[in-house]
């Protein structure tokens, strides 16, 4: 009588894998010199890398500013 409707269970997003030299800012492969965070060790374009620090971005991964 006291039927209570249960949801459904989440719908989780596939498992994306990162390549190893895949840059994160731009969303492409990684080319020239390589940045690696110091924090968490993800890898990044250098020019990306620069162009993050100068407008104060932080690491897409581990959220700490990118600093060189």
């Amino acid at each position: 009588m006291n039927e209570k409707k249960v949801p459904p269970p989440p719908v989780l997003p596939p498992s994306i894998e990162i390549k190893e030299n895949f840059c994160l800012f731009h969303k492409g492969e990684i080319q020239g010199e390589i940045y690696t965070c110091p924090a968490c060790k993800t890898r990044y374009c250098m020019e990306c890398a620069k162009k993050a620090r100068d407008e104060r971005k932080l690491c897409v991964k581990c959220k700490q500013l990118v600093l060189m």
